[in-house]
């Protein structure tokens, strides 16, 4: 086989392209080349191939057609029957068409890295500071080990390739997969290595915004090490018989709860550094804060109560962008192609601004089970304060002297609904009514008001064959009438956002729920394991939990997670890992415990005042095989005899 190199021209090109890729083609990604350390000497491209690296970062936030884990099962669902994200959630995939082929997507992330690694030394540029391509490295490194990681949480076990392929070696070509047990090692290691290489988090220029930090890499490991240590793949007896060609088990057979230890010393080890904190905005900062729900403890001084910070400004500054774009809480945060206008759009009604951007809104939004899951303002479940608190039937008339309030924009609530008005637009579901700060800054829904550009105020109104609501020609619509407002923020004018909205990968909040979670499993009576599951309600407005047995702690973190994370893509992988996705059962609400089941929202189809009903909108499908998916039959169709596909398909 003649010499060949990847052309960094190449690298760039494929970075800016989806193209679908053989798994081991070496033909769409080799081209000869006369010099070949010409290529990595001058700077400019060396710094291609280092933005080359970055450049398989998936699009988190295109959450209809290519990011579907923020967009199916218990947390949302697409707003056209065509969205492949839908598609997905629908079960409507297998090994020949797979929908999203992220094994090989990110198997070619892995290739330009591991070109990089073995070139980038070569650069001898006089416009190269010292110690400039070596960062360049450290980089190439971390998001090697985090393309790793998500083929770890996707697929399992995969082939470790630390080194460009040498196609000429047909007998050498990595179709083997390693045990779990061997890639969490790898990957663990080449954290350890980013570790001692990546600077520290206040030395990443404004400028360079997703450059990885030393303390991102100590956070991705505590991630690892957590999925490693939960019941999915610590002595999951499913996979007893699921075996390499030597016999050896891909997962192991014994569950290790030194593994829960690790996760929590991992977790421990970013906390202690001292340097990030939960986003807090004090109350009644120049604006009236709502009052606490009622509850013993709601008068407790922040950090050691809920008193004193707004609770909702405290979590939706994290997201809607504007002045605290930059905060504590982050430790790593990317941007990626049309981000903000995604996001943004995720949470505007399809007539907002006389339809400025009716085709591109309600792309996706949430399903009734998410909105069941958030909390009353007195911290208590739908569940304990039904018909006291919580109310599920019929349209609100009054308000609940909390967020729902007043008449369109009122100094006392950030929420703005129209009670006094004669619009019946205005009126919203009960079932909202009393409920937890971190259910207004997230969700929406029938009734809720937004600013125009034009000063006006407009209330969605997601009725069937309203200007916001179903259509039978299909066009994007807010099915569930839950749009997804954590991104929105009071002053945007526009559907797209008036200001840059963060996408956080890893922020301080996961970490401090990670760390309570390994350690109630391993050390169910330690004191941090309610100090910091305590923490993240506090900054929510809610009371702290006291000390309760380590089943019942466990679900309580749990529902902790699915609230606070709403998509931000964490729920489809926790629940794999919980082994909770494939639970068959059904809350006293009709909601699936797992993630298949029927899937429930408003009475879309209604053109009146039954739409604010519970009413079955899809049904989805989840598989005992699809705790994993399939690994891409096309993409190892040539070495299909050494390559061991996941259980079921």
């Amino acid at each position: 086989m003649k010499n060949s190199i990847l052309k960094i021209t190449a690298i760039v090109l494929l970075t800016m392209q989806s193209i679908s890729c053989k798994y081991l083609e070496a033909d769409e990604y080799l081209h000869e080349v006369n010099n070949l350390n010409d290529i990595w000497t001058q700077r400019v491209d060396i710094r291609k191939a280092w933005a080359a690296c970055y450049g398989h970062l998936p699009n988190y936030t295109d959450l209809a057609w290519s990011w579907p884990f923020n967009t199916n099962y218990d947390e949302g669902h697409a707003g056209r029957d065509n969205y492949t994200s839908l598609v997905f959630a629908q079960g409507k995939f297998n090994a020949d068409n797979v929908l999203f082929n992220f094994w090989a997507n990110f198997y070619r992330a892995v290739r330009t890295c591991n070109l990089f690694l073995e070139n980038y030394h070569k650069a001898n540029d006089k416009l190269l500071v010292p110690g400039e391509v070596e960062g360049y490295a450290a980089d190439a490194r971390f998001l090697r080990a985090y393309y790793y990681s998500l083929l770890l949480q996707m697929y399992g076990p995969f082939p470790i390739v630390e080194k460009t392929v040498d196609y000429s070696n047909e007998a050498g070509l990595p179709t083997n997969r390693n045990t779990e047990e061997e890639c969490v090692n790898f990957i663990i290691a080449e954290l350890d290595k980013c570790i001692a290489t990546l600077p520290q988090n206040d030395r990443i220029l404004v400028s360079e915004l997703g450059r990885p930090s030393r303390e991102a890499a100590m956070a991705l490991k505590a991630v690892v090490l957590l999925w490693d240590a939960s019941p999915l793949v610590n002595g999951n007896p499913d996979y007893s018989g699921f075996k390499d060609a030597k016999g050896r088990n891909y997962f192991s057979p014994a569950t290790d709860m030194e593994k829960w230890r690790k996760a929590a010393a991992a977790a421990k080890a970013v906390i202690d550094l001292g340097i990030f904190e939960l986003h807090t905005t004090p109350a009644n900062r120049g604006y009236t804060t709502v009052p606490l729900g009622d509850f013993p403890g709601n008068d407790v001084a922040w950090p050691n109560g809920p008193a004193g910070i707004d609770p909702y400004r405290s979590f939706k500054e994290l997201f809607s962008g504007g002045q605290t774009y930059w905060n504590k809480e982050g430790i790593w945060q990317v941007n990626v192609g049309s981000q903000t206008a995604l996001l943004s759009l995720l949470g505007f009604p399809r007539n907002y601004n006389n339809g400025e951007d009716a085709t591109s809104t309600a792309v996706v939004y949430a399903t009734q089970k998410l909105v069941d899951a958030y909390f009353m303002n007195n911290g208590e479940t739908i569940d304990v304060e039904d018909k006291r608190l919580y109310n599920d039937v019929g349209i609100a008339e009054n308000g609940d002297g909390y967020y729902i309030s007043g008449s369109g924009m009122e100094a006392h609530t950030p929420i703005i609904t129209g009670f006094k008005l004669s619009n019946t637009n205005a009126k919203v579901p009960k079932r909202v009514l009393n409920r937890e700060a971190r259910f207004y800054a997230t969700i929406g829904f029938i009734g809720r008001g937004y600013q125009q550009n034009n000063g006006t105020l407009y209330y969605a109104d997601y009725k069937a064959n309203a200007l916001d609501g179903f259509l039978q020609s299909d066009r994007p619509s807010t099915r569930s009438g839950y749009p997804i407002v954590k991104w929105v923020a009071e002053d945007d004018l526009k559907a797209r956002g008036s200001s840059d909205k963060p996408y956080y990968v890893l922020r301080l909040a996961e970490i401090y729920l990670s760390y309570a979670e390994a350690l109630n499993e391993y050390d169910p009576g330690n004191a941090d394991v309610l100090k910091y599951l305590n923490l993240v309600r506090f900054r929510a407005g809610l009371p702290g939990y006291a000390a309760a047995s380590k089943e019942e702690t466990r679900e309580r973190i749990k529902r902790e997670r699915h609230v606070e994370f709403a998509f931000e893509g964490k729920r489809y992988f926790d629940s794999r890992r919980w082994k909770d996705a494939g639970k068959p059962l059904r809350d006293r609400w009709g909601n699936s415990q797992g993630m298949g089941g029927l899937v429930y929202g408003c009475n879309y189809t209604a053109p009146d005042g039954s739409f604010y009903d519970r009413a079955v909108i899809d049904g989805y499908i989840f598989r005992p095989k699809n705790y994993f998916l399939p690994i891409p039959f096309e993409e190892v169709a040539n070495y299909w005899g050494t390559m061991t596909q996941n259980p079921g398909w």
